[in-house]
């Protein structure tokens, strides 16, 4: 069974806890994909995950749809293919279908006090995953 494990985070702000998790996931050489549905957040996003900290360094690329990808972390929009062949995946945006994320072997998805977020487990679970808390 694909295992999603769920990040509490206090506040909706993501991005920073979003940047330290794709951090930690590259450096356990693990290959990301990290999916929005919004231009502009993806294109933010991009721009902090080289400056989040001065110490990190996560080499990644802003996908376009188009060919392969080799940076080790893809951005992608609108889309779950895995042009660098991730086999996780970091969910920032809310996806359409939670069953499409069954090509990646671990997800993680953040659930923050919006009233929104707060069934995400168990909509994670009726789509056939396997829910876990994350660190």
């Amino acid at each position: 069974m694909k295992k999603v494990i769920l990040h509490r985070l206090a506040t909706t702000k993501r991005a920073l806890d979003a940047c330290k998790l794709v951090e930690a996931l590259f450096l356990e050489g693990k290959k990301v994909l990290v999916a929005f549905s919004e231009a502009g957040r993806a294109a933010t996003f991009n721009e902090y995950l080289w400056t989040f900290s001065q110490s990190s360094f996560v080499p990644h690329s802003l996908w376009d749809g188009q060919g392969e990808a080799d940076d080790p972390v893809v951005l992608a929009l609108g889309t779950l293919d895995r042009p660098n062949g991730a086999t996780v995946l970091v969910v920032v945006d809310p996806l359409s279908e939670l069953g499409d994320a069954g090509a990646f072997s671990e997800i993680h998805d953040f659930v923050t006090p919006a009233p929104e977020d707060q069934d995400k487990g168990d909509r994670w679970a009726a789509a056939g995953f396997e829910v876990q808390l994350g660190r």
